[in-house]
C-alpha cells in the first residue's frame, strides 16, 4: 500500500501510470529515465502525492487511455497533463513531421489520413522537398500507373 492510503491494482489502475510517472522522472536504472528524468522532465511538488495527481485529472475515460504531456518538453504537472487515447499520444510525440497546410499544424500522420494519402507516399514527397500543400494535392495515381495527362 502506498503512503496514501492507495494501493494499485484493479480498483485505481490511475495509480499505474501515476507510478509509472514518478519512476521514469527519479529512478536512472529505470529503462525510459534517460527520456525524462535525464532530460530533465520532472513531476510538479503536488503529485508527488497519488491522492493529488488523482484529484487533478480524474479517472482514465477508458482502459485505453494513458497520461500524456501536451508539451513534450514540459513536466509532469495539472497544466501540461491530460488522459489521451493512443492516437491522440501518436499525433503529440517529439519525433513527430509536423507540417503545416492553409495555417493548420499537423502531423503527417494526421495530413495523410485528412488528405486520404498513403503516409509513405507523403513522407517521400516531403523528404524530396515537396512543399506540403503540393505533397497532398498532386495526383493520387494506382501503384505502378501513371497519371493520365490531359493533351
Amino acid at each position: 500500500m502506498s503512503c496514501d492510503g492507495y494501493r494499485p491494482g484493479k480498483a485505481f489502475p490511475e495509480y499505474g501510470s501515476w507510478h509509472a510517472m514518478r519512476t521514469r522522472c527519479t529512478n536512472p536504472r529505470q529503462k525510459s529515465y534517460r527520456e525524462y528524468g535525464g532530460r530533465g522532465i520532472r513531476v510538479c511538488d503536488r503529485w508527488k502525492s497519488f491522492r493529488n495527481f488523482f484529484a487533478d485529472l480524474g479517472p482514465k475515460p477508458s482502459p485505453e487511455h494513458q497520461l500524456d504531456r501536451i508539451d513534450t518538453n514540459g513536466n509532469y504537472e495539472p497544466s501540461n497533463c491530460r488522459w489521451a487515447d493512443v492516437t491522440t499520444q501518436q499525433n503529440n510525440r517529439r519525433d513527430n513531421v509536423v507540417i503545416v497546410i492553409e495555417g493548420r499544424r499537423m502531423t503527417v500522420s494526421e495530413a495523410s489520413v485528412i488528405y486520404e494519402i498513403p503516409h509513405s507516399r507523403l513522407l517521400g514527397r516531403l523528404r524530396m522537398g515537396w512543399p506540403p500543400e503540393r505533397a497532398v494535392s498532386c495526383g493520387k495515381s494506382p501503384r505502378g500507373r501513371k497519371p493520365k495527362l490531359a493533351v
